[in-house]
């Protein structure tokens, strides 16, 4: 972890959180965040770490996971550029029950649990938002469980695939984690999806996954 020093940019009004706010009140809390920098592999924060930060992705990608009880990680899901995370920890002030980490050089915009709650009583839509933020990630997690209940290998793998170049914004990428890490992601393992990352392969929908980067063949997604 590095503190940066303060950024000329106001990088929390990427966030949808604060978009609505008027511009002297995001210069007011760009003065009250921390602009910290996680290299690749350091742990943002840990379970049962206190609670005490919004946490705003300005570049890079984090990962949210957790450990079950005979040790074994389940990634959770990933966080982007303009993605907040402690949404709900800060409402009840109860630490940390996931683990974050950085995937790649990410730089983040920190606000202080305090300053948040004072931000509350002077803008109460950012309540209202912070609510809405919370069900939009409930949502998304039980999305992600309908999806690997309900699919197969391949069609899990390739939704995964997809998603990823749409956060990329490119049809060539990296996989955001380790094939290992990416099988129990999909609830099966490395074994299956070695086999599917090869039979999308031979189906001409990856054109290369060598060294973990993927590239999409759109024209064969749509039309297989």
């Amino acid at each position: 972890m590095n503190t940066l020093a303060h950024p000329d940019h106001n990088c929390i009004s990427k966030t949808v959180l604060f978009s609505q706010l008027p511009q002297e009140e995001l210069a007011m809390i760009n003065q009250q965040i921390t602009y910290v920098e996680y290299a690749p592999g350091e742990v943002v924060f840990d379970v049962e770490d206190d609670s005490d930060r919004l946490l705003l992705v300005h570049q890079g990608k984090l990962k949210i996971s957790q450990t079950s009880s005979d040790g074994k990680e389940q990634t959770l899901y990933f966080l982007n550029e303009g993605d907040i995370n402690g949404e709900e920890s800060l409402i009840t002030g109860a630490k940390h029950a996931v683990t974050c980490v950085a995937i790649t050089k990410s730089f983040i915009c920190e606000i202080r649990r305090s300053d948040f709650l004072e931000l509350t009583k002077r803008q109460p839509n950012i309540g209202i938002s912070l609510a809405i933020s919370v069900a939009e990630k409930i949502q998304k997690l039980q999305a992600q469980q309908a999806t690997l209940l309900n699919g197969s290998v391949e069609e899990r793998l390739l939704a995964f695939l997809k998603k990823t170049a749409e956060e990329s914004n490119s049809l060539t990428f990296n996989l955001p984690m380790s094939k290992k890490e990416l099988a129990a992601y999909l609830g099966t393992i490395p074994a299956t999806l070695s086999r599917n990352l090869s039979k999308l392969e031979e189906k001409q929908i990856i054109s290369s996954s060598i060294k973990g980067k993927i590239v999409l063949n759109i024209t064969k997604i749509d039309n297989p």
